[in-house]
């Protein structure tokens, strides 16, 4: 029973502690909104060249 207790503290504290964290968010100006009307096809798109750039890191790190 001491053991939940002490669980219970703890998992308190961090609750606290993480309420407490100030998180920077970016300045509205900083903020790029322009895929929010993105098409699935952009999208799709979009990542897949993503994921060919990965690719391509990925075989240039084992090369060299």
């Amino acid at each position: 029973m001491g053991e939940k207790n002490k669980n219970k503290i703890s998992i308190e504290r961090l609750i606290s502690f993480f309420l407490k964290l100030k998180s920077k968010r970016p300045d509205p100006v900083e903020t790029d909104y322009s895929r929010w009307n993105q098409s699935e096809e952009a999208y799709q798109q979009e990542q897949a060249q993503w994921l060919e750039e990965i690719r391509r890191k990925k075989q240039n790190k084992n090369r060299g």
